[in-house]
C-alpha cells in the first residue's frame, strides 16, 4: 500500500505523499514546523497548517481539510484527526478497499492550552513518528507540575533582579508559553518570529493576555521575554537586559540539547509524546502492525514487548498491506 524512500512515504498507485521530505506533486502536510514543509505543487492539510505553510514555504495550491471531513482521492478515502502537537497538527487515516492506514506525524497525548486535543482512531496499520522512542525519555512530572516550574523560575528571577527569558521554538512552544505565562498575569514580550505565528492562533480562537511583540529594546523590570532558543545560541540578539536567566522548554530537557542551548534551567514541557505515551498510543490504535520512523532504532523491540508486531522503516521499503477479511 505504501513505499518509503528518501522523499518520504507515498501511497502506491497514486501520486499522493505523506509529509514528503522533498518537493512533490501532492503531499499531506501534518503540521507547520519547518522540517515538515516543502514547496509541493499541492498540499492537503488543516486550515491552520495551510496558513503556516504559506508563511514558511512557497505555496502553490492547497486543499484545506477540516478534522474528520471525508476527502476522496482516486480510490482512497482520507480523513484527518487532531494530533495534539501544535495548532492544526493532524494525523491522516487513509483507507483503500477494506484496509486502513494511520500516519501520525508528530503528536502528543497530553492536552495543552493552545492546540486541539488528540483524537485517536482505530486503524489496521500504523506508521508513527517516535521521536522519544527510548526509555530515557519518560516525563514523570505532571503538566501542572511543569507549569509550576515555569512560574517558580519567573518568580525567582523577578525577586532577584533578573529578567526571565523563556526559550521556546517560534511555532508551538512559544505560543504555549505565551498562553501559560500571560494568562497568569505576567507581562510578556515576544520575539517577532513567534509573534507572527501567534496572529494565526488568534484567527483560530486562541487568545493571549498581557502579551506584546518585543521591539528588541530594553525591557522593564517586571517583563518576561520569550525567544526562540537558536537565536540565543547564535548570539544574534541585541538589547538583552544586562541581567537575565534562561529556561529552555522542551522534551529534550534532560538530553544534551539542553546543554547545547546553554540554558540555566531546562523544563520538560514537550509537544511530543514521551516513551510511555508512545506505547499507550499504540494500544489505543490497536493496529495489526506498527511501522516506526524518526526515532530510536530499537523502539520496535519495545513495541514487540507489549504484544504488537513492529518494524523500523528503512529507505526503499515497499510495503504491501493485505486485504483483510472481517
Amino acid at each position: 500500500m505504501f513505499l518509503y524512500d528518501v522523499k518520504g512515504i507515498k501511497i502506491q498507485k497514486t501520486d499522493f505523499w505523506m509529509d514528503a521530505h522533498r518537493n512533490t506533486k501532492f503531499s499531506f502536510v501534518s503540521h507547520g514546523h519547518g522540517d515538515h514543509l516543502k514547496n509541493h505543487e499541492k498540499i492537503l492539510a488543516t486550515p491552520a497548517t495551510v496558513k503556516f505553510h504559506a508563511m514558511r514555504a512557497r505555496q502553490k495550491d492547497s486543499i484545506p481539510l477540516d478534522f474528520k471531513e471525508l476527502f476522496e482521492y482516486e480510490d482512497l478515502k482520507i480523513s484527518l484527526y487532531p494530533a495534539g502537537h501544535i495548532l492544526g497538527s493532524a494525523m491522516i487515516k487513509v483507507e483503500r478497499q477494506n484496509v486502513s492506514l494511520l500516519y501520525t506525524g508528530d503528536f502528543k497525548l497530553q492536552e495543552s492550552e493552545t492546540c486541539e486535543p488528540i483524537v485517536i482512531p482505530q486503524a489496521d496499520y500504523l506508521i508513527m513518528e517516535s521521536t522519544f522512542g527510548h526509555p530515557d525519555f519518560v516525563v514523570r512530572k505532571s503538566r501542572e507540575f511543569l507549569i509550576n516550574e515555569v512560574v517558580s523560575f519567573i518568580e525567582d528571577c523577578l525577586h532577584t533582579g533578573y529578567t526571565p527569558v523563556i526559550l521556546g521554538y517560534s511555532l508551538g512552544k512559544a505560543q504555549e508559553a505565551m498562553k501559560i505565562i500571560g494568562d497568569r498575569g505576567y507581562r510578556v514580550r515576544v520575539h517577532h518570529t513567534a509573534w507572527r505565528f501567534a496572529k494565526v492562533y488568534n484567527e483560530f480562537g486562541v487568545t493571549f493576555q498581557n502579551c506584546e511583540q518585543w521591539q528588541e529594546k530594553n525591557v522593564e523590570p517586571d517583563e518576561v521575554l520569550i525567544i526562540p532558543p537558536h537565536l540565543m545560541k547564535w548570539g544574534k540578539l541585541k538589547y538583552l537586559p544586562s541581567k537575565y536567566k534562561t529556561a529552555f522548554l522542551s522534551g529534550w530537557a534532560n538530553s544534551n540539547n539542553g546543554v547545547w542551548f546553554k540554558s540555566d534551567l531546562s523544563i520538560a514541557l514537550s509537544d511530543h509524546a514521551d516513551f510511555e505515551d508512545l506505547l499507550e498510543f499504540i494500544k489505543r490504535v490497536n493496529p495489526r502492525k506498527v511501522f516506526t520512523t524518526h526515532g530510536d532504532k530499537d523502539f520496535p523491540s519495545y513495541i514487540n514487548e507489549i504484544g504488537y508486531e513492529a518494524e523500523l522503516l528503512q529507505p526503499s521499503s515497499s510495503v504491501e498491506l493485505p486485504n483483510l477479511n472481517y
